[in-house]
């Protein structure tokens, strides 16, 4: 990126956000801080009206206002890409509230982009599944969201595996998406302790007049311990350059991360939870697939093997 785009990038982080740290700024664009204090300075010399300092960060002066930003092609296909998923996997009021947000973004784009979008919108869609069904009148996302940033308790009507039905009372700490289905991580008041509820199995939220003022621990520190209890696990596949078309769709499910070329050699990274789930689908590709790492995968496919010459 020039500096140019940099310089453009950064008034748009100054602009989305209240305050700017400068390392934030530095780990966005891989640049040292010094370069970052210039750019700022640059900022300041074109007349861009900056508060704050190198320690603190910086924002934009209370009242300064920008004209509507120009989106490249690429941005707006992002914005379309984003719309399919938030359709699929939100309830309704985030649906209505993200459709009258990208209506807003749409109407400061330009023509050709509106076209390039228009054109594009029916030959991309997302497959559906058993993720989000929101009860009738209520969108659940919504309302714990709300609770989650105002940080006032919530009341839940919760349907476990069991189908049992209990009312919970909740400060919610965070939402992650993982699996196809959206799960909250919030301090449960009826077991003192930290819960994870499915966002699908709530039937009901309710809005209580109570805030929580304790500190919980960020989302990501429960995060790295549901990874530790649901033993994820990296796996790396090697397969020929020319045969990972017949390689099935079905990889992106099995949780493909990425795919690495190595001359006439791919690369595939996986994330999995199931190393016996994962080595049954390696068993369909095992003539063109091998399997670099790791070596108790190796065991699980010899095994299922091995079961299969008994018959």
């Amino acid at each position: 990126m020039n500096r140019i785009d940099r310089l453009s990038a950064i008034l748009i982080m100054l602009q989305s956000s209240s305050l700017v740290k400068a390392k934030d700024i530095a780990t966005r664009f891989d640049i040292g801080l010094r370069t970052v204090y210039r750019d700022v300075k640059a900022l300041e010399d074109a007349g861009i009206p900056l508060a704050g300092n190198s320690g603190a960060g910086y924002s934009l002066v209370e009242g300064f206002k920008l004209p509507p930003l120009m989106f490249t092609k690429e941005e707006a296909f992002a914005f379309l890409l984003a719309e399919k998923l938030v359709d699929q996997f939100t309830d309704f009021g985030f649906k209505e509230s993200y459709k009258s947000g990208i209506d807003k973004i749409r109407a400061v784009m330009q023509l050709a982009e509106k076209k390039s979008i228009e054109l594009l919108n029916d030959k991309i869609d997302v497959m559906h599944f058993h993720g989000i069904k929101p009860t009738a009148n209520q969108d659940i996302l919504k309302d714990v969201l709300c609770g989650i940033a105002d940080k006032r308790r919530i009341q839940i009507t919760y349907s476990n595996y069991k189908q049992e039905i209990t009312e919970r009372k909740l400060d919610p700490i965070g939402l992650f998406f993982s699996k196809s289905n959206w799960s909250l991580v919030a301090y449960c008041d009826i077991r003192k302790d930290y819960r994870t509820f499915r966002v699908g199995r709530i039937q009901h939220v309710y809005q209580t007049s109570e805030t929580f003022e304790n500190e919980h621990p960020p989302l990501h520190s429960f995060l790295k311990e549901i990874e530790k209890m649901e033993g994820l696990h990296e796996v790396l596949i090697e397969v020929e350059k020319a045969k990972v078309s017949l390689l099935d769709e079905n990889r992106f499910y099995e949780g493909l991360i990425y795919e690495e070329e190595k001359g006439d050699r791919v690369i595939l990274h996986f994330m999995v939870f199931s190393l016996e789930r994962f080595a049954r689908w390696c068993l369909s590709y095992i003539d063109i697939a091998r399997i670099l790492s790791p070596d108790v995968l190796k065991g699980e496919v010899t095994s299922l093997l091995n079961k299969g010459n008994k018959y």
